[in-house]
C-alpha cells in the first residue's frame, strides 16, 4: 500500500514537471517579431522595418530588407512614397523611408500605421510583383 502511494506521488510530480516544461516551452515559442511567418516563410523578405505590431516614434524609419536581386515600391498609410525619397542600401538590399518635413509623409500617425511593399525580382520586373503588408503603432 505504501508503495502505491509513493508511486502515485512520483507520477504526480512527473506530470507536474512535464506540465511546467510544456508551459515554459509555449512561452519560449510564443509569436514574437522574429517569428513572423510571412517573413520567415518568404525567401524574398528578410525583415520588415519596423516589425509587425511594433511601437515606434513618429519619425521612425519604415521599410523592408529584401534578398539580393529584388526591387521594391513602398506605400505608407495609403501614400505612395516617391522613389527619390526611398533610401536604398544596395549591399543589404534594404529600402527605407524616414518621415520628415517636405517629404511625402512628414510624420507617422499617432496611432496605427500600415505599410505595404510591392516587391519583384529585378530580372522579372514589376509586372510579376508580390506584396506584403503590416501595421505598427507610433507615438
Amino acid at each position: 500500500m505504501l508503495e502505491s502511494i509513493a508511486l502515485r506521488r512520483a507520477l504526480l510530480v512527473v506530470a507536474a514537471l512535464m506540465g511546467a516544461a510544456a508551459i515554459l516551452l509555449a512561452l519560449f515559442l510564443a509569436d514574437t517579431d522574429d517569428n513572423d511567418v510571412t517573413v520567415t516563410g518568404n525567401a524574398a523578405v528578410d525583415e520588415l522595418i519596423p516589425p509587425r505590431n511594433a511601437e515606434v516614434l513618429s519619425q521612425e524609419t519604415v521599410g523592408i530588407d529584401l534578398a539580393i536581386g529584388y526591387d521594391a515600391r513602398l506605400v505608407i498609410n495609403g501614400v505612395e512614397i516617391p522613389p527619390a525619397q526611398i533610401r536604398h542600401f544596395p549591399n543589404l538590399n534594404r529600402f527605407t523611408f524616414r518621415p520628415d518635413q517636405g517629404k511625402a509623409i512628414e510624420s507617422l500617425r499617432a496611432e496605427q500605421n500600415c505599410a505595404q511593399v510591392t516587391y519583384w525580382r529585378q530580372e522579372a520586373g514589376p509586372t510579376e510583383a508580390d506584396t506584403i503588408s503590416w501595421c505598427f503603432s507610433a507615438s
